[in-house]
């Protein structure tokens, strides 16, 4: 049961690019925090779009698998051509847990919220994310996680 919850919340998280609708739609790249590791982010349209992560976090050295579908207030703060975006919204995260309870996985909702920036060229994007992790699978726990990222849209 683990394994398959990991496999799909992977193949989530990677089946985005494969509907794409145009160029610059989706974006790949990496994430620093936790945890570190991929990222991918799809834009459905102007104001959705489905975002996730997965990777190892260094403190407590643990596996983590995010998927979020987010909404997008764009050009919240204008700075100059581009703007700073927010986003924010509701997913699901799988991750192992370490110390007494290691290798457990846990399993749940997550609710992010962040801000990023595009630039136009490249069309690269530089975000900073905080989330709360409701874990509810095999039992309850409730703890946050951060990370710094960028991502190339093609």
């Amino acid at each position: 049961m683990k394994l398959l919850l990991s496999l799909a919340l992977t193949a989530a998280l990677f089946s985005a690019p494969a509907f794409a609708q145009a160029p610059g739609s989706t974006g790949l790249g990496v994430v620093i925090g936790s945890p570190n590791g991929l990222t991918g982010r799809h834009w459905i349209n102007e104001e959705s779009s489905i975002e996730g992560s997965l990777g190892w976090a260094l403190s407590g050295s643990r596996f983590q698998v995010n998927v979020n579908y987010l909404f997008n207030k764009m050009n919240l703060i204008p700075i100059g051509d581009e703007s700073l975006d927010l986003f924010f919204g509701g997913g699901l995260s799988l991750r192992t847990k370490s110390g007494k309870q290691d290798g457990e996985v846990v399993f749940g909702p997550r609710v992010p919220v962040g801000v990023s920036y595009t630039f136009a060229n490249p069309n690269l994007e530089v975000f900073a994310q905080v989330a709360l992790n409701i874990g509810i699978i095999p039992s309850s726990d409730i703890y946050a996680d951060g990370n710094l990222g960028a991502r190339f849209y093609f």
